[in-house]
């Protein structure tokens, strides 16, 4: 008899992993994406919205069209998980299953630091960056910030990728000299997990362009022309372009998955969770590497982990060992604005150290990263 394999989340880590159990289960095996919304949007095309290189709702996949390919989409937000009972109710349905992966990714907290609703532009989504590009359109002089409210967040390069952006932007429309740009995080350095010399490359990149860089700032209220941090420091502002502080969504919470880090603990190798059958993977789950610190939220990463975990079920459905095992290994790449981009590729499982390989940015590089959407957009809706 054929099994159920349900997926909540239909982002990198789910479909990744819902391809993989498609190409190789028979047809009497049920594979299910369960997501709130059939559209999917890769979180590295939000930044596009900001120089006009993409508008908001432009190049998405379909998850309607997962049918065709023989996985069944269910639209609707998960409101309870029940392992005891292997049900997971989604809606005012309940949805049964022999095997469980979670994908669900990460929420974002608007309540924390103070103000963030009032007088903050969100980063990170496609509406806030349509923003974004607007108010810069018509910025002509003063002082933009692009702060980071917490640790972890997910695509690391992210506030870098967005100020050698916007700082492109303002060349282009002539107002660069007038504007002061800086970013303010909490981080050590840029790219914090790969080690001094990577945030060194990173900082380099924005020292030669202008954009000034305030580590180590842990905000704590976000005022109208200010940002203040937690030491009193007060870092003046005209516009505050945010990265939300990230949270596990709160169905996990409440289902009794997470842990004092407020994450899913995994096994690093296999992504099982404390529970047989259940997998975690992406966003939400707590991935530690050798030093103990968390994996980075990366949908590389997340697309690596959905293949390992598919290949899992797929042996114990066979009788066979679960033997595959993540490596730690991914690659992003980091936009430097003018249709440049750096490949960065890393092994966080590497041993002292995460590994890495920074590459020269350029427009080789802009043009992989295109290719990198263009293909999983192709490979998973057609």
């Amino acid at each position: 008899m054929g099994k159920h394999i349900l997926i909540l989340g239909g982002g990198f880590g789910g479909l990744s992993a819902a391809e993989t159990l498609r190409k190789e289960l028979a047809d009497d095996h049920r594979i299910t994406i369960v997501d709130h919304q059939p559209l999917f949007f890769m979180g590295l095309t939000k930044l596009w919205i900001l120089n006009g290189e993409r508008q908001v709702g432009e190049t998405p996949g379909n998850r309607n069209l997962l049918t065709k390919r023989g996985i069944d989409f269910i639209e609707g937000e998960v409101n309870a998980i029940d392992v005891t009972s292997n049900q997971v109710t989604v809606g005012k349905q309940r949805h049964t299953y022999d095997y469980l992966i979670i994908a669900l990714g990460a929420d974002y907290s608007y309540s924390t630091p103070e103000g963030f609703t009032k007088n903050a532009k969100n980063l990170y989504t496609e509406s806030g960056c349509a923003e974004i590009r607007d108010d810069l359109r018509s910025t002509k002089a003063g002082t933009i910030t692009v702060l980071v409210c917490g640790l972890p967040f997910k695509c690391p390069p992210a506030p870098y990728e967005a100020s050698m952006i916007i700082d492109n932007v303002l060349r282009e429309n002539g107002s660069r000299s007038k504007v002061t740009l800086q970013i303010v995080t909490p981080e050590l350095h840029p790219l914090g997990i790969l080690g001094p010399e990577a945030g060194r490359r990173v900082t380099k990149l924005l020292a030669d362009r202008g954009i000034e860089y305030h580590p180590s700032q842990k905000v704590k209220e976000i005022r109208q022309r200010c940002v203040i941090t937690e030491e009193g420091k007060e870092i003046p502002h005209d516009l505050v372009l945010a990265i939300p502080k990230h949270i596990a969504p709160s169905v996990l919470r409440e289902s009794g998955f997470l842990d004092e880090t407020g994450w899913i603990p995994v096994d690093a190798g296999t992504l099982a969770t404390r529970t047989a059958n259940v997998f975690a993977i992406g966003d939400c789950a707590g991935t530690k590497i050798p030093k103990g610190l968390l994996l980075p939220r990366a949908g590389t990463l997340a697309e690596g982990q959905g293949r390992v975990v598919a290949q899992n079920i797929i042996r114990h459905i066979r009788g066979v060992e679960m033997s595959a095992i993540f490596d730690g290994e991914g690659v992003c790449y980091m936009e430097t604005g003018g249709g440049m981009a750096a490949p960065v590729r890393a092994n966080f499982f590497a041993q002292p150290n995460p590994t890495w390989e920074f590459s020269t940015p350029s427009e080789e590089g802009y043009r992989q990263k295109r290719d990198f959407l263009e293909e999983r957009i192709r490979r998973w809706f057609g």
